[in-house]
């Protein structure tokens, strides 16, 4: 009885003690912290990527990105509407009874959007890849490997691959 009731305190002390650094951090977090993380520049990193890793010059990143501007801006077009449909069918889904072939049609139009962003992905690839030196399509060619099984739902590159894929 009186080993349960040291047990007890001990284990009380261990929860107080967790409380109070979660307590800590999440003042720290929320009053000392000062400032938002400098926003990166996903573009900017990328032509970093491809000096770095592919051996890009300056000439064929002025290159690259006269391409990125166009198939970007038609890229973000797309998922615009994408998101636009998206919150059209959350809509309604509050509705009752909301016709099966409703839903089915705009399901359809986002697979349409879809398939027209990732050709345009292609058509960008391909650009990017003319850009490159003889000598540089294989790093080209691995880095857009990585880029591709990196996926973007944030699944990580060391997932399993099918057996198709080895």
């Amino acid at each position: 009885m009186n080993n349960n009731r040291s047990k007890n305190k001990v284990l009380v002390f261990i929860i107080l003690l967790l409380l109070i650094t979660n307590f800590a951090v999440l003042g720290y977090f929320l009053f000392f912290r000062t400032g938002k993380a400098p926003e990166k520049n996903k573009f900017r990193d990328f032509t970093a990527v491809l000096q770095k890793e592919v051996g890009f010059n300056d000439q064929q990143v002025a290159q690259f990105n006269e391409l990125k501007k166009g198939h970007w801006q038609q890229a973000l077009d797309k998922m615009q509407e994408i998101i636009q449909i998206k919150n059209t069918i959350f809509e309604l889904s509050k509705q009752d009874n909301t016709p099966d072939s409703i839903i089915e049609r705009l399901a359809d139009s986002i697979g349409t959007l879809q398939r027209e962003v990732e050709i345009n992905v292609y058509k960008h690839v391909v650009a990017t890849r003319k850009i490159c030196t003889a000598d540089q399509v294989p790093a080209y060619d691995s880095l857009i490997k990585r880029i591709i099984n990196r996926g973007r739902m944030g699944r990580p590159s060391e997932a399993p691959h099918r057996e198709s894929e080895k």
